[in-house]
C-alpha cells in the first residue's frame, strides 16, 4: 500500500532558509571545545552535500522530476545551513578546516572525482529507475542521523538549543520527502528492494567516506555512548526496517558499532 506523497510544490514555494544575519551570534560566542568539535564535523558534512547531489544526478534518478525539483530547493537550504555553521564557527574563532583524508580516503576521492561518475552512470543505468528507491533510503538515513546529532547538541549546549531545534525541523522536512518516496518505490518493485538492501548494508556514517571514522568519533561518539540517545538510535533502525524489503536491517547501530564500539 502506498503512503501519501510529500507536497513538493509547497516545499519549493516556502523554503526553510537559515540566514546567518538573522541570528544573534553574540549569544553563541563562547562555546565549549567539544561543542565546536561537533559543529566543525557538522559543517564538513553539510558542506559536502553537493557531493551527494552528484551521486544522485549521475544516475537514472536525475530523470525523476519530483526528486530533481526537491533537490533544487534542498541545495539552496543546504548552502545557507553550511553558511550559518561557518559563521558560528568564525564567531568562536574556530578555523574552518576539513579533516585530512585517510590513505584509503585519498584513493576513494580520486576514484570519485575521476572515474566514479562514468562508471556509476553506466552501472546504474542498467539498474534503471529501481536505483532511486535505494537513494531515497540512504538519503533518509544520512539526514536522520545528522538530525539526531543536531538535537543532541542542542540539549547539551543551552546557547544552541533554539538554533539546533530549528535545524532539526529543517531536517524533519527533508526526511518527510525521502520516507514516502522510498516506501512507495520499494513497495512497487522487487528489484528496487534488492538494490536497497545492498545500499543499506553498505551505508556509512555521514562524513566518514574520505576521513575515516576518527573525526566523527571525536565529534559525536560521546553523544551515542551516553544511554540517553540509544532509544533514538533504536528508533531510527526500526524506521528503516519498516521500509518494504528491509525487515531486520540495523544500519545505524552497525555503523555506530564501527564508529564507537562502546555505544553498543
Amino acid at each position: 500500500m502506498s503512503v501519501p506523497a510529500f507536497d513538493v510544490r509547497a516545499y519549493m514555494r516556502d523554503p526553510y532558509v537559515l540566514y546567518p544575519a538573522d541570528l544573534d551570534m553574540g549569544t553563541m560566542s563562547s562555546l565549549s571545545e567539544p561543542t565546536l568539535e561537533t559543529l566543525s564535523y557538522l559543517w564538513t558534512v553539510e558542506s559536502n552535500a553537493l557531493d551527494r547531489m552528484r551521486d544522485l544526478l549521475g544516475t537514472p534518478t536525475h530523470a525523476e522530476s519530483r526528486v530533481t525539483a526537491f533537490l533544487s530547493t534542498w541545495a539552496h537550504e543546504q548552502h545557507w545551513l553550511g553558511a550559518t555553521l561557518q559563521a558560528l564557527l568564525s564567531t568562536n574563532v574556530r578555523p574552518l578546516q576539513e579533516p585530512d583524508d585517510t590513505q584509503l580516503g585519498r584513493i576513494r576521492r580520486a576514484w570519485d572525482d575521476r572515474y566514479r561518475p562514468t562508471v556509476a552512470a553506466i552501472g546504474t543505468n542498467l539498474l534503471n529507475a529501481d536505483i532511486t528507491g535505494a537513494h531515497m533510503v540512504t538519503e533518509w538515513l544520512d539526514t536522520a542521523v545528522v538530525a539526531t546529532v543536531y538535537r543532541r547538541l542542542g540539549r547539551m549546549e543551552p546557547a544552541l538549543e533554539d538554533l539546533m531545534c530549528t535545524v532539526g525541523r529543517l531536517k524533519d522536512r527533508h526526511m518527510a520527502f525521502y520516507a514516502p518516496e522510498a516506501h512507495n518505490r520499494l513497495a512497487d518493485a522487487a528489484a528496487a528492494r534488492r538494490i536497497a538492501r545492498v545500499a543499506v548494508r553498505r551505508w556509512r556514517f555521514p562524513g566518514t567516506r574520505y576521513a575515516g571514522p576518527a573525526p566523527a568519533r571525536a565529534a559525536v561518539a560521546g553523544f551515542f555512548a551516553d544511554p540517553g540517545p540509544r532509544g533514538a538510535v533504536a528508533e531510527l533502525d526500526r524506521t528503516v526496517a519498516m521500509f518494504p524489503g528491509l525487515t531486520g536491517a540495523r544500519p545505524v547501530r552497525t555503523a555506530l558499532g564501527h564508529l564507537a564500539p562502546d555505544a553498543n
